[in-house]
Parts: C-alpha cells; sequence; structure tokens
C-alpha cells in the first residue's frame, strides 16, 4: 500500500506555496531538490523557459508499474504521474509576485487556490522561497504568459518519438508535430530537448545520491553473496535470481534496477541474457548481472562464479585475463578521460592478453537514476559514477581455442566514483578474487 505525505500551504499573495514534510529514509532532502531547480535555472538564460511533464499511464497495469520521468524525479521528488514542472530564470509574474518554479498538481490536490487536500498527495519533496503550487487547469494559460517574449523554450520530449500507420506504412513524428504547433504560435522560439540541459547537472552525484548508491551496491553485494552460497549443481537460474532479488528487497531495495542476468553453460556467452529457465550443470561458470534500485538509485554489479565451486583450468585462465584487464581499466579512471577511450583501451588489452575478438561489448556506462544514466559529454569529472565491466566470450564451436577454452564466458562488473585524483571501488567489498570466489 502506498504511504503518502501531508504537505502545508502557506498564502503568499494569494498563491499556494509547499512546505513539504520530509522523509528522512529517502535521503534527498526538500533544499537539495530546490538547489537542483536553482542550478538548473542558473545554466538557463532568462530568456528560456523549461517545461516538463511526468509521463501518463495508459492503463491500470501500467499506473501499478508506473516509472517517473527521470529528469523530473531528478528535479522534484515526485514519483507519481499527473504533474507539469516549469522553471523560468527570469520568473514568471502570479498576483505580483515573480515565481521561477511552478509546479502544477493533479486536479483534486488542491481547492481553488488556498487549500491544499494532501493527504491523497504524494509529492513531499518540493520546497523553496521562489517555487509555487498550482492546479494542472491553470497550466495552459500560464504557460502561454510564460513564453511571452522568451527566446528559448527547453521541453520533454514525448516518450515515443513516432507512431507507425502499419495500414498506409506511413510514420508519424509526435516530436515534429508539436515543434510545428509551437512554432506557429512562437515563430521567434527556439526549441531544445529539456533532457541535454538535465543531464549536466544529473552527472554529477551530490553526496546524499552517493549514499543511496552506495546502499543500491551493499543490497546487491548480499544478494549475489546469498546465491553464491546456494549455487551448485542442478539449481535453477531462476532460482538464482530468486535469492539474488529476496536478499535486496530483504534489505530495502524497492525494485531491481533492471531485469537480473543469470546466465549459466552457453548462457554466460550472451551478454543479456534474461530468460532465466535453465537449470546448472556441473563444471560450467554462472555469470549474475544483477542490481538492486535504492530510492531511484541503481547498482549494476556482474560476478562469475563456479557452479560446483571451482573454476576448471580453463576457466580459471580466462577469468584472471578479465580482471587483468578490469583492474588495468579501473587504475586509468581520471577526471578528463573520455568513456570513449576506456572502451578503446579495454579493446587493446583484451587483445594483448590474446583474445581479441571475444570482447563483444562496451565496458563502460554512467551509473545513476538510472542503470543506463545520463552523460552530457563522455567525459569523466569528479562526482561521476561509472561502471567497469570487461568480458570474454568464447563460442562453442571457435576453432581457435582449445575446446575446453570454449563454450563459455566471463564477465566481472563494478561501480566507480570518480574522485579529483582517480577513483574509488564503490563495490570493493563485493569478492571477485579466484581465492576468495571459491572459498564459498
Amino acid at each position: 500500500m502506498k504511504i503518502f505525505f501531508l504537505g502545508i500551504l502557506l498564502m503568499v499573495s494569494s498563491v499556494p506555496v509547499l512546505l513539504a514534510q520530509h522523509c528522512p529514509k529517502s535521503g534527498i532532502t526538500p533544499d537539495e531538490y530546490a538547489r537542483r531547480r536553482s542550478s538548473l535555472a542558473g545554466i538557463m538564460d532568462t530568456s528560456a523557459v523549461f517545461v516538463i511533464k511526468t509521463p501518463e499511464p495508459a492503463t491500470e497495469n501500467e499506473y501499478m508499474n508506473f516509472r517517473q520521468d527521470l529528469d523530473f524525479l531528478y528535479l522534484t521528488g515526485v514519483k507519481d504521474p499527473g504533474y507539469i514542472l516549469i522553471i523560468a530564470p527570469g520568473g514568471i509574474e502570479l498576483k505580483g509576485k515573480l515565481w521561477s518554479s511552478i509546479l502544477f498538481v493533479p486536479q483534486g490536490y488542491l481547492e481553488g487556490s488556498s487549500s491544499f487536500t494532501s493527504q491523497e498527495s504524494p509529492f513531499a519533496s518540493y520546497a523553496g522561497a521562489r517555487d509555487t503550487v498550482m492546479n494542472i487547469s491553470a497550466f495552459r494559460s500560464i504557460f502561454s504568459q510564460a513564453l511571452n517574449g522568451r527566446k528559448i523554450l527547453y521541453y520533454s520530449a514525448p516518450g515515443l518519438s513516432f507512431i507507425h500507420d502499419w495500414l498506409n506504412d506511413k510514420p508519424y513524428f509526435l516530436d515534429k508535430e508539436i515543434q510545428k504547433a509551437l512554432k506557429q504560435k512562437f515563430p521567434v522560439l527556439k526549441l531544445v530537448k529539456a533532457s541535454l540541459l538535465v543531464a549536466r547537472l544529473r552527472q554529477i552525484k551530490s553526496e546524499p545520491e552517493l549514499d543511496l548508491i552506495r546502499k543500491a551496491i551493499a543490497l546487491t553485494g548480499d544478494g549475489i553473496l546469498r546465491a553464491t552460497k546456494v549455487c551448485k549443481p542442478g539449481v535453477w537460474e531462476y532460482e538464482i535470481q530468486a535469492e539474488v532479488e529476496y536478499a535486496m528487497m530483504k534489505g530495502g531495495a524497492e525494485r531491481v534496477s533492471f531485469r537480473s542476468i543469470i546466465g549459466t553453460g552457453i548462457n554466460s556467452l550472451s551478454p543479456h541474457y534474461d530468460d532465466n529457465y535453465c537449470q546448472a550443470q556441473k563444471g560450467e561458470v554462472m555469470v549474475m548481472d544483477v542490481g538492486a534500485e535504492y530510492h531511484g538509485y541503481a547498482a549494476d554489479i556482474t560476478r562469475t562464479i563456479p557452479v560446483s565451486g571451482k573454476f576448471t583450468e580453463a576457466q580459471k585462465i580466462i577469468y584472471e585475463a578479465v580482471l587483468k584487464v578490469q583492474k588495468e581499466l579501473i587504475a586509468m579512471i581520471r577526471p578528463g578521460l573520455s568513456m570513449m577511450k576506456i572502451d578503446e583501451m579495454a579493446n587493446e588489452l583484451i587483445a594483448k592478453a590474446g583474445y581479441k575478438k571475444y570482447l563483444i561489448h562496451g565496458v563502460t556506462h554512467p551509473l545513476g537514476l538510472d542503470v543506463h544514466d545520463v552523460s552530457a559529454t563522455g567525459i569523466l569529472e569528479p562526482g561521476m559514477v561509472i561502471t567497469i565491466e570487461p568480458g570474454i566470450y568464447i563460442p562453442l564451436n571457435d576453432s581457435l581455442l582449445a575446446p575446453s577454452f570454449r563454450g563459455f564466458g566471463i564477465r566481472i562488473e563494478d561501480d566507480i566514483l570518480v574522485t579529483e585524483n582517480g577513483c574509488e571501488v564503490l563495490s570493493i567489498a563485493i569478492p571477485k578474487e579466484v581465492a576468495e570466489i571459491e572459498k564459498r
């Protein structure tokens, strides 16, 4: 059952201001959300306006599994649908007062402009001296007012970029229609995707955000360790998935940050295998690529373990090769390094180890509110969190290596914080040395 929080309205010139009660468990305070909106306004021109809307679930099932737009979540803390946010650095005048931020709330949360019925409202993390809350019925008129005389509109594009009319084989581009309609009303307005602006802020994590990521990683580690202890020949992949996810949820995770990947035998060769329906056999390896989500923040960890408790000699050789490459990549991490360069170096190191054609994916991506989080530039900066996940995958029918080296994949992944002088391995406590894994 959802638990909602009570906000209090303070009347200022007959315009309601929401002073939200903070839930300490979330880790992100109302002040931090207010700072994020202020920071966003600070990188905008005063002639610009920013507008973003929550997605709308099309069905009851979608509502039950609702996933907030992550930019909206980052700026407000609101987790439910039905809201719109406007940010205007130059201010929007209402009742003789300038407001830099207006949140439009669903019908029924505000009665007129003076009473807030918040027992049903999930909005509990929104505060700030220049923020106000209004009924969503007022959005159209205020939005038009906000655009008058403005030169730039940062807007959230629809999640579905086009609809394909399959009967006539014709695509309809929603974003193109949006821009066309706005240009007709405001010919001088320059239209820019809002996500490009927010990405500049989201890529650098605050200390409260890092605390939540650390917790998500710790919960993921709990799941991996639990699964490692019960893994043995005859166990089903879905049983291991259940053990991992049980431990994560029991520790406080809200959900998994992506579909759990549990691949044994030839399934370990597929980086995105997530059917998890096969039975582990003696002598195989098991790749577990899993992550907990804790108060919106994701972890993404991969560990490869021997089903029988001990690696074969060939598996151990490949494992040690992957681990060596991963450690070398982690040692390179520093501010100013591009993520593209990390991928290039991974391929060079794998080739140097003698396994050039067996790395079949990129080895790094940003991590945060999303498991594949945003990056504005692709250049590492202090405060960014990324993954490092090299792997070697040798097909069963490979002709270059001896039979004992064929038919399995090895991947090792850790979550890394970029620091001023290098990096910190946030997932260091999750065992990955051969001796540690075989000791289980």
